[in-house]
């Protein structure tokens, strides 16, 4: 009977006590049960199997690559660009008078603005300048009734006050209407009386006035009262 003892090969296995050979060293020992050839994943396939050898693109990427090239180009409608140019370029033409004629407006704003503006400035004060002339009234009176006295200190001091409220009034604008001699004027003038003409104030002039009028800015801030020359 032939013992396996000096075999390093031979080992025992199972509780049969038969020997199996063992792999030698270096060599692998096949796993009990598993398949032979490549391992395949479920689904997969080989590329020699597909149509047109492995160099053909997989059914998926085929599809993909016709749906991106988005097969034949669409042809150009000319008519309805031509069409879309020519509503733009109206377009533009209506939104370019339009800004023309707002621009001319807003010119037109701004200077009559500022037309109204300097009106305002010159007539701010037409209250209290109108409220003055009775000043000046009541100052030319107490010269005309000093007579003689008006050339000694007294008179002299009313007409230095006279003359200097008159330099206001005339910074400000507010000019006397000259009106004695003078043809008669009904936009600066009023008649209150009448007398038959001379030889120094003819029919239709002023003969005599009764109270001065004033204009402020070339507009009339108070008529002159006057007398007018009259024949019969």
């Amino acid at each position: 009977m032939l013992s396996n003892q000096g075999d390093p090969q031979a080992t025992k296995s199972g509780a049969d006590g038969q020997y199996q050979d063992e792999p030698a060293r270096g060599e692998e020992m096949p796993v009990r049960g598993a398949p032979e050839g490549p391992a395949e994943l479920p689904g997969a396939t080989v590329a020699e199997d597909r149509p047109g050898g492995a160099d053909a693109p997989a059914p998926d990427e085929a599809g993909e690559a016709l749906a991106g090239d988005g097969g034949a180009a669409e042809p150009v409608d000319v008519d309805a660009l031509q069409a879309r140019v020519t509503d733009l370029e109206a377009r533009e033409r209506e939104l370019t008078d339009r800004y023309v004629k707002l621009l001319a407006e807003f010119d037109n704003y701004r200077r009559r603005t500022r037309q109204e503006m300097e009106a305002l400035r010159a007539t701010a004060a037409e209250a209290l300048l109108s409220d003055l002339l009775p000043i000046v009234d009541s100052l030319d009176q107490a010269v005309s009734a000093a007579g003689d006295d008006a050339e000694g200190p007294l008179g002299q001091g009313v007409k230095l006050i006279r003359q200097q409220l008159a330099d206001v009034l005339a910074r400000h604008g507010v000019e006397p209407i000259e009106a004695v001699g003078r043809p008669f004027d009904p936009h600066t003038m009023q008649a209150v009386a009448q007398a038959e003409p001379t030889e120094a104030v003819p029919d239709g002039h002023v003969l005599e006035e009764y109270r001065r009028g004033y204009r402020l800015q070339q507009k009339l801030l108070r008529p002159s009262l006057v007398k007018v020359a009259q024949a019969p």
